[in-house]
């Protein structure tokens, strides 16, 4: 059979990140308005926050196609 083959680990592995950085997000969206911290405080969260979750997501979509490539 000459058909391709795929990485199931780093697929699920890829899968899961995108997962977790999504979850982060919107974890963060419901209990930010909760914590009562200053504008400049809040933003500061939000872009660490941003970069966590853009990490987590590029990484994860890169081992899924790392994971169908190999």
């Amino acid at each position: 059979m000459g058909g391709t083959r795929v990485n199931v680990d780093l697929v699920a592995v890829g899968i899961l990140a995108v997962a977790i950085g999504i979850g982060f997000l919107a974890a963060a969206r419901h209990f930010y308005p909760r914590l009562g911290l200053s504008e400049d405080s809040l933003a500061s969260i939000r872009l660490l926050t941003a970069l966590l979750v853009g990490v987590l997501v590029l990484t994860g979509l890169g081992l899924v196609a790392v994971g169908v490539l190999t």
